[in-house]
């Protein structure tokens, strides 16, 4: 390479010859095109003032003018439903059902814009089938319903919506298709009527939880009607608080100081765990802020407690098995996939693979998500197998999840041999959680979801060592 014509066509008139010698810049050229200057770059913490002011206040501002609408909305509804409620006049509710319809459109609106019309023709196709199918054959109801929302957002996300605005709404789009399956699968097993109009656009379009969610069941949505005090307890506001309180920092966390604590020149499975709690402690805002919504809105109410509960981060961050983490990810999910599918095709403890089946199928063809939850599903199997035979062999607590009392194993959960297997089995969970989770990270594709090369090339960074460990679990259950 002619480096002196190099240097003309970027400098000009050979500014850098006229301090370095040909030599020098062949070695300056082959640094810069290295990626670095020579030795490697010494890797610094930010100081801690600084990342205040450069990165912890900028994601409070954010979060604070993103989450006032919504809280606003969810407050102005949970007091028209107080005052309409007085005397539990009959009259009032349909009043109450249009009023949360109208909020929830002006909420999706502020967040998603025009692209809330295809939440909409999902939501109006859906009760078309429900009154089709009411007529004509009721215990189909919820397969009917099932099967056409999976059509449709897979001919959303592939024919009709760009990759960015759909993913901006997938959030939304998963919480309405839950909603709606559920509702058809307890019309479908005769648990409830065919609502009226208001009532289902009410449920559906719900300011608390049309955002975040969580997934409520249409009964728990009427019983902001029936149910809870007339006036704005201090339980209910300290819910509010705290959910919120613990969401916000779950952010910070997430945004800041995640990548403050973990340096970038750590060992790769460090950073794949960095990156893998980076996206859970996303999901506990989420869920956290879903709880402060739903309860500001009034559900959750029941026994004179606040008791909404979506996620419980201390099962997940320190895990007694992959069981618990899928189970105490997201409550409402799990609850609403034992629910549509026991009330399909019967469950079992053994069925954790079709259960994630039919989530992968509810968040439509993300590759990256999809890729996710069957590898949690065979995961999850493997261990409870594993797990159980382990257990029956050698009458210990070594189950997934925690023997009842009474415990019939010789060897109880406080025998040292069976704290340290269970605590082996727990650092395995945690190592499995790092591996799938890195690809979760803040790439640009993220924007519109992560594809299969990029899943694929994150998990093969790391050799697929999970998998393979997966592998040789299941080889060693099968010669037990």
């Amino acid at each position: 390479m002619d480096y002196d014509v190099y240097y003309d066509d970027v400098m000009g008139d050979s500014l850098l010859q006229d301090y370095y010698d040909e030599e020098e810049l062949e070695e300056l050229l082959r640094a810069y095109q290295d990626g670095y200057y020579g030795d490697d770059p010494e890797v610094t913490r930010m100081p801690l003032l600084e990342l205040v002011n450069n990165c912890l206040i900028p994601t409070l501002t954010q979060t604070l003018q993103m989450l006032g609408p919504l809280y606003a909305m969810c407050f102005i509804f949970r007091l028209i439903c107080l005052f309409l409620r007085s005397g539990s006049q009959l009259s009032s509710f349909p009043k109450v059902h249009i009023t949360s319809a109208i909020l929830g459109l002006f909420t999706l609106n502020y967040f998603f814009g025009a692209t809330i019309i295809y939440l909409l023709i999902c939501c109006l196709t859906v009760y078309v089938i429900l009154v089709l199918t009411s007529q004509k054959c009721p215990r189909q109801s919820g397969v009917c319903v099932a099967v056409f929302v999976v059509i449709y957002i897979v001919v959303c996300e592939l024919f009709v919506v760009d990759a960015a605005s759909w993913h901006s709404i997938r959030g939304a789009q998963i919480i309405l298709s839950m909603k709606v399956i559920g509702l058809a699968f307890d019309i479908s097993n005769g648990q409830v009527l065919l609502p009226d109009v208001p009532s289902y656009l009410g449920y559906c379009l719900c300011v608390g939880t049309v955002i975040f969610g969580p997934w409520i069941s249409f009964q728990d949505y009427m019983n902001i009607l029936f149910s809870g005090t007339s006036v704005l307890d201090v339980q209910w506001i300290l819910k509010v608080v705290r959910s919120s309180v613990i969401g916000v920092l779950c952010m910070t966390y997430s945004t800041c100081f995640v990548n403050w604590i973990f340096m970038d020149d750590y060992h790769k499975w460090i950073l794949a765990y960095k990156d893998a709690q980076s996206f859970r402690f996303s999901h506990y805002f989420v869920c956290f802020i879903s709880e402060a919504t739903a309860t500001l809105a009034g559900i959750g109410y029941g026994d004179l407690q606040w008791n909404l509960s979506v996620s419980k981060p201390q099962h997940i961050e320190i895990p007694r098995s992959l069981v618990d983490v899928v189970t105490n990810w997201n409550l409402p999910m799990h609850r609403w996939l034992k629910n549509c599918y026991s009330g399909s095709f019967g469950s079992s403890q053994g069925d954790s693979t079709g259960l994630f089946s039919d989530r992968s199928n509810a968040v439509g063809l993300n590759f990256q998500l999809a890729a996710v939850l069957f590898s949690l599903g065979f995961y999850s199997y493997v261990e409870y197998v594993f797990r159980e035979k382990l257990s029956r062999i050698y009458s210990a607590c070594l189950l997934s999840k925690s023997c009842t009392e009474p415990c019939e194993h010789q060897y109880k959960s406080t025998n040292p041999y069976v704290i340290i297997t269970n605590l082996g089995f727990g650092l395995l969970s945690v190592f499995h959680l790092a591996y799938l989770g890195l690809m979760f990270d803040s790439s640009e594709s993220a924007q519109e979801g992560y594809t299969m090369s990029h899943t694929l090339e994150k998990w093969s960074n790391l050799g697929y060592l999970s998998h393979f460990v997966l592998l040789g679990t299941f080889i060693f259950h099968l010669l037990i």
